[in-house]
């Protein structure tokens, strides 16, 4: 069966017309995880307000929490819990579980898949040793959204891979965990017990964090048979029989989706052409680079008297299209140290290499909403751009960058 765009079209009018009224005939939902946002210290926060849960003396969402640890780690997790500590933020670790000089487990949270940081799990694991813990009782969990990301050398550097005893067959106490196959499966089994059931307040903690992250991942039972109606629709009206004309059918969207895009990230660009970087241009800024499509955003401006770096703004891959803005430095020169240790009077973040200072861009994150923004409203965008470049100029103007 061969289809042309304006059949493909109209069918995807139609299961977009039975997705929209699927899904204003559910019962009403609300969320709270959801409605407050989520970045990824809240939910550090949620894991440390559901293991600290304390019992008569015993911790037992804590011990179910290191026995699903134990089933997935390649090592011998021996831990005893007596007196547990859990904190937030201490030294920068999301969250930290330990006792005192007997054992500790850091966990670095990357729900969002942010970026790892230069030698981030190193700092931790030094500040925990030289809380007295022995290497042996040290673990680190690196808790990602569903599996896919991985940690990078610059983060798990071969000294502190050597103190966790990882080798090239096996992670050991570095252990890789995630949401969708670890955090979600395991919140589900401990609605099941007793304690649980007996603690109104908690419990219900529990059902709305299991029901947020069923949101994130499509597994509500309501949204499956959705799906599933949406399924039936397409090979019905489709008329498919086989999976040759399935996959036939698979070509040709896809062909189209290819030109759709295509035809969006032009318009885009041909939009931010016009109403940001011509604007810029017009204020007598120095564009240096530019890129303007659906999903990256990347605009680079050269600051005057800056030799070693430039001011750049883009969205962030890994937290939700997130733009952020801030000081890159070129990687082939040098910034002494005492320039960038400054920047903490500027930035919410500082590092020593690429962005050398670096925050968040307001609430703006590349979206539907953020394009026709961008084409209704552009001017508010781009007063935000220039002033918070002019505030970085005026506080940098004493520093070599």
């Amino acid at each position: 069966m061969e289809l042309n765009d304006e059949k493909l079209l109209q069918i995807a009018k139609d299961l977009y017309k039975l997705y929209t009224e699927e899904k204003e005939s559910l019962p009403y939902s609300l969320n709270l995880v959801y409605e407050l946002r989520d970045y990824e210290n809240a939910h550090s926060r949620i894991l440390r307000g559901l293991l600290q849960y304390n019992r008569k003396g015993c911790f037992p969402i804590l011990q179910s929490f290191i026995e699903r640890v134990k089933e997935i780690a390649d090592c011998n997790v021996d831990i005893r819990i007596k007196k547990p500590e859990l904190t937030n933020e201490e030294h920068n670790i999301d969250l930290l579980i330990k006792e005192k000089k007997s054992y500790a487990i850091i966990v670095e949270n990357k729900i969002w898949n942010a970026r790892d940081q230069n030698k981030q799990i190193e700092r931790y694991v030094d500040y925990v040793k030289d809380l007295g813990i022995p290497k042996r009782k040290i673990f680190v969990i690196y808790l990602t959204q569903d599996g896919q990301k991985e940690i990078s050398d610059n983060s798990l550097t071969p000294m502190v891979q050597k103190i966790l005893g990882c080798t090239n067959r096996s992670k050991r106490r570095f252990i890789p965990m995630n949401y969708k196959y670890d955090i979600m499966p395991w919140l589900e089994e401990l609605l099941r017990n007793k304690y649980i059931q007996d603690e109104p307040l908690l419990q219900s903690a529990v059902i709305q964090y299991v029901d947020y992250l069923k949101i994130l991942f499509d597994a509500r039972k309501e949204d499956i048979e959705i799906e599933n109606k949406l399924e039936e629709k397409l090979m019905n009206d489709l008329n498919i029989k086989s999976i040759q004309e399935l996959l036939q059918t698979r070509n040709e969207v896809d062909k189209l989706q290819e030109i759709v895009t295509n035809t969006t990230d032009n318009k885009i660009e041909e939009l931010c052409k016009k109403k940001i970087y011509n604007v810029l241009k017009r204020r007598g800024y120095e564009i240096k680079k530019i890129v303007f499509q659906y999903d990256s955003f990347d605009l680079e401006i050269q600051v005057p008297k800056w030799e070693k770096c430039w001011w750049s703004i883009e969205n962030d891959e890994n937290e939700s299209n997130k733009l952020f803005f801030g000081i890159w430095k070129d990687p082939q020169k040098t910034i002494a140290k005492k320039y960038i240790k400054k920047l903490e009077y500027v930035f919410d973040n500082v590092q020593d290499e690429g962005y050398i200072g670096w925050e968040w861009f307001g609430e703006y994150e590349l979206n539907d909403e953020f394009w026709l923004n961008i084409e209704t409203h552009s001017t508010k965008f781009v007063n935000a751009i220039v002033r918070d470049l002019e505030r970085i100029r005026e506080n940098t103007e004493e520093l070599n960058l």
